[in-house]
């Protein structure tokens, strides 16, 4: 018998997010890069752990801003992983939950449904 028969395995469930990290000026956005590159050629840069996930990382050339699709289980999953950079950088993030096409089309339906119903959720007609 299998000594980690007895495991439980946890599924996060995930929620997407787009987030608009914008640099204050040119210096502090020249350090940053000098950094995540560093951290990009030495594998050390922390994109994926329990809960969280950088998905995509755009870099807006002639502009302050990086664009990031990332997963997070929790918001404060993505404290974790921007707190330093603020910080350190002073780095503004604009964080956006977003959904999926079907995903909305879900929630479309769903309000759809809780409008016509004699529910009016403690509106009153």
């Amino acid at each position: 018998m299998p000594p980690f028969k007895n495991i439980i395995k946890f599924t996060f469930l995930m929620n997407t997010y787009f987030v608009t990290a914008t640099f204050k000026n040119v210096a502090l956005m020249g350090a940053a890069y000098d950094l995540f590159l560093k951290v990009i050629e030495d594998g050390t840069l922390n994109d994926e752990f329990e809960g969280f996930k950088v998905v995509g990382r755009y870099h807006a050339s002639y502009s302050n801003n990086v664009y990031i699709i990332v997963q997070a289980s929790k918001g404060i999953k993505m404290t974790e992983h921007f707190a330093p950079w603020k910080v350190k950088f002073d780095i503004d993030f604009d964080i956006k939950p977003v959904m999926t096409d079907e995903e909305k089309i879900a929630e479309h339906k769903l309000v759809g449904t809780l409008m016509a119903s004699d529910q009016k959720m403690g509106f009153s007609s």
